[in-house]
């Protein structure tokens, strides 16, 4: 099965302590979502273009939760983070 890329791009990098937070928008929509444990190590700069990838996860909830996997542009995992279908409009 292909997975289906969501382009978008970095907007935000915030220092943490041990993580850095990182907020990206979707391009189509201008929607932004929050990633709050990525590596300080990754290069990963405001403005680079990103792609998100969406899973539906199991549940028993009437509104199916969605995990939401951030990578950067040369496919490497950034990070995740769940989310409800409503939060986003990914689907």
């Amino acid at each position: 099965m292909t997975e289906k890329r969501i382009p978008c791009e970095i907007v935000a990098i915030n220092e943490g302590k041990t993580w850095n937070n990182i907020v990206v928008e979707r391009k189509a929509s201008k929607k932004r979502l929050f990633f709050g444990k990525t590596k300080k190590d990754m290069e990963i700069n405001v403005g680079d273009e990103a792609y998100l990838v969406v899973d539906a996860m199991q549940s028993e909830l009437s509104e199916t939760p969605l995990r939401v996997t951030l990578y950067n542009k040369d496919g490497t995992k950034v990070d995740w983070t769940v989310i409800q279908p409503s939060q986003f409009n990914v689907l």
